[in-house]
Parts: C-alpha cells; sequence; structure tokens
C-alpha cells in the first residue's frame, strides 16, 4: 500500500503541487497578515483629521496645530477684480476625530464665522478639543501613522469581478509595523469622492 501511494505521488508530482502550493501560498500570507495583528498592540492615540463636504463657503478656513491648540484660521474668499473671471473654488472642511478607544470617527463641532470682511483674518480655538495636545507629526508616539486616503468601490466580490460597483466609499488606514487598522468614516462622508486630510495626533 504504501509503495502505492509513493508511486502515485511520483506520478502525479505536477497534479500535486498544482493542489499544494496554492495552499501553501495562502497559509503563509494568512500567517504574515495574522502574526502583526498578534504581537503589535492597538493604536494609543486619537487622530484628528478633515474632510471635504462639497460646499463652497463664504470664508477660507485652514486647521493648524500651535503649542498644542488646535486651531482654524478663518479668512474672507477673495473676490475677483474682473467681474468675468470664476470665483476660484473653495472647500468646506468637517472636523473629524478618531478616538483609539472607541476604534471610531466621529464629528467635532466647530462654531465658525460664516463670513468676514475682505482682508481681515481671525483665529477660532477649537474649543471641543480643549485640554488636548495636537501634533502636526504625521507618527504618533506609539509609531502609528496614516498609510492610506483612497477611495474604492463596495460592490462586493461579485461586483469587482464584473466592475459593477455602485458605491464608493471614503477609506482610511493606520499602520504600524506591518498592522493595518481600517478606519470607517461616519455618514455621509463615507460615501463621496471628497478628500480627506490627516492634521495631526493627540499625545
Amino acid at each position: 500500500m504504501a509503495n502505492a501511494k509513493r508511486g502515485f505521488l511520483k506520478d502525479n508530482l505536477v497534479l500535486v503541487a498544482a493542489f499544494a502550493l496554492p495552499a501553501v501560498v495562502a497559509a503563509l500570507f494568512i500567517l504574515a497578515t495574522a502574526i502583526p495583528k498578534w504581537t503589535v498592540p492597538l493604536p494609543q492615540h486619537d487622530l484628528v483629521l478633515k474632510v471635504d463636504d462639497y460646499k463652497q463657503p463664504e470664508v477660507i478656513v485652514e486647521f493648524v496645530p500651535r503649542n498644542g491648540r488646535l486651531e482654524a484660521d478663518v479668512r474672507a474668499r477673495p473676490r475677483p477684480q474682473d467681474p468675468n473671471q470664476g470665483i476660484p473654488y473653495n472647500q468646506q472642511w468637517t472636523l473629524l476625530l478618531f478616538d483609539h478607544t472607541t476604534q471610531q470617527i466621529r464629528v467635532v463641532p466647530v462654531d465658525l464665522p460664516k463670513t468676514l470682511p475682505e482682508g481681515e483674518t481671525r483665529t477660532v480655538v477649537v474649543d471641543a478639543l480643549a485640554g488636548r495636545y495636537v501634533t502636526s507629526e504625521t507618527v504618533a508616539p506609539d509609531g502609528y501613522e496614516v498609510t492610506s486616503l483612497s477611495t474604492g468601490g463596495t460592490g462586493g466580490i461579485v461586483g469587482e469581478l464584473f466592475g459593477i460597483n455602485r458605491s464608493y466609499r471614503r477609506r482610511i488606514a493606520i499602520g504600524r509595523d506591518g498592522r493595518t487598522i481600517e478606519l470607517d468614516l461616519p455618514a455621509p462622508h463615507r460615501d463621496s469622492y471628497g478628500s480627506v486630510v490627516p492634521i495631526g495626533w493627540i499625545r
């Protein structure tokens, strides 16, 4: 019986390798993906982001970490001198916070002026993050950083195979030492093509 088995394996070596090799490769891939999850701890710091919500406000807003505080520099949108010249596009941003304890992203309320006189600039402190030390560093103190910002289809396996992606979802992921954690943006921000921009980590 043993000789028969050896003879079968010898005669069908290519067939056996065709089945065994993909299984070995898949097992190694699963193992390589799983090891960082077992060995790399979860993130220990919150992340501040901003997302474009496709509105064109009357003011331009820039969120800037200064001395540990997150501030918003607000200035009036410039008006073209030539009436035939179009008004340049100006994004309106929504402020978001990734909470590392819940692994969720939520909206941070910010009270900003809707309009300002031309030439005036006003700095507004983001009170919702008062007492939190916000840095502009791209890497958190625990080593995590944003690894990808993308938009992809959510049509499932069938949709991917046949190119049927009827909806799209913004994706953001953070990672460290081979461990990647994909984060879900809150509705309605996840289901559009707008930009997602990291601002800084909270110590």
